[in-house]
């Protein structure tokens, strides 16, 4: 008997957050179904791997490469355009599989039995801008209500028309509660939940020998918000606490980006920009340092916070989106710049607050796991191609 044929779908293999999830999706099922991955761009394997922590060999799956325009492919640019033809694509080859595992964006739009996960909200215009203003901010020009961003949507469109009715065709799964919860009360979509695999496996470092700073993750762009972390930070040395921050993520050639090596540079005495880092490297980096901080608005989830906390931070975090059910504490959540300050100086100042909210955290933590992801993605597959069956066999 042939084994069910499954596709994992995701836009872009690269180095962020929601990547994990489609890489694990396609780790966990490959032994009982068939599995192809349809992405597009390069698929570097052996990077991806080290930095998710799989164990994935190309010879175990196909991989699928939506074709794209000259010098589409190579870009991070026009991630919407990119999805669009990546759509136009899956819906050409989608009666080849029995269940598509949609990992990132909203509904596809295609008649195949589809689990779609919900990473963020960068598939709904209105949403993407209220949560995350700062783009608008700094990238008026292509990001704002504009001829230019109208035509290049319509363009998006054009190339994959939305499907009416698509939502009601799927099982969709939230990475957060408060993802679900917008879902519901914006689109009357239900959703599950189910939380991203988060592959930290760090040295243990006893706290006594940690470096009492801060660690920040993420790409160095508009809606992470570094220069907010670095102004509570900066705030807090000035107070007296000798604390200093590393941060953790790629950084482009955007005007933004040139800022903030410019601020970096002009603080180098207690701000070190990493740049991209990987592996072991980031790991030790991580457990070395006994604070974390993040700063993004509105994160659906929040990988970055939860690597920290597994790795046995102790990370602050703005009171919004589900990165509070990461760290769920009052005294981790601020609402803004002064709250934070007044927060992070109580734990500095505190050394058996920081032993209470240290194991608050580690238990915490135990819901963020490669194991109870594998384990629910598989239970999702398994229970939704059942109930497909009994409905096939009803209609005939």
């Amino acid at each position: 008997m042939s084994r069910p044929r499954v596709a994992i779908v995701h836009p872009r293999l690269g180095f962020g957050g929601s990547e994990a999830a489609a890489l694990w999706a396609v780790q966990a099922l490959k032994g009982d179904y068939s599995v192809s991955l349809i992405t597009s761009g390069t698929v570097d394997l052996e990077r991806l791997n080290e930095y998710y922590g799989t164990r994935l060999d190309p010879r175990e799956f196909p991989i699928l490469l939506a074709p794209q325009p000259f010098g589409l492919a190579s870009t991070q640019k026009f991630a919407a355009l990119r999805g669009a033809f990546l759509l136009q694509f899956c819906r050409k080859v989608e009666s080849e599989f029995d269940l598509i595992i949609n990992t990132y964006g909203g509904p596809g739009g295609w008649n195949t039995p589809t689990i779609q996960l919900i990473a963020d909200f960068a598939f709904m215009e209105d949403w993407r801008f209220k949560l995350h203003p700062e783009l608008r901010n700094h990238r008026g020009w292509w990001y704002g209500d504009t001829l230019l961003r109208k035509a290049y949507l319509r363009l998006c469109r054009t190339i994959a028309p939305p499907i009416p009715d698509a939502w009601a065709r799927m099982l969709v799964l939230a990475n957060s509660h408060w993802t679900g919860r917008m879902l519901r009360e914006h689109l009357s979509v239900e959703a599950g939940v189910l939380y991203p695999p988060v592959t930290v496996d760090t040295p243990e470092i006893p706290w006594e020998e940690r470096e009492n700073g801060f660690v920040w993750i993420g790409r160095v762009v508009p809606e992470k918000r570094l220069g907010i972390a670095i102004e509570i930070l900066r705030t807090v040395r000035k107070h007296g606490h000798d604390v200093h921050l590393h941060i953790l993520g790629g950084v482009d050639n955007s005007p933004y980006a040139k800022r903030t090596k410019q601020l970096c540079c002009e603080n180098s005495d207690w701000i070190f920009l990493e740049g991209y880092v990987a592996g072991d490297q980031k790991k030790l980096l991580i457990a070395r340092h006994r604070f974390g901080i993040h700063s993004r608005a509105n994160e659906p989830f929040g990988l970055a916070v939860a690597e920290m906390v597994k790795a046995g931070c102790i990370v602050f975090v703005p009171n919004g989106g589900g990165q509070v059910e990461i760290v769920n504490h009052p005294a981790l959540m601020y609402k803004d710049d002064d709250a934070a300050v007044r927060k992070i100086e109580a734990v500095l100042a505190d050394s058996e607050m920081q032993e209470s909210l240290r194991s608050h955290l580690s238990q915490g933590a135990r819901r963020f796991s490669v194991e109870n992801f594998t384990q629910g993605i598989r239970k999702a597959a398994s229970e939704f191609l059942r109930e497909e069956e009994s409905c096939r066999k009803v209609s005939d």
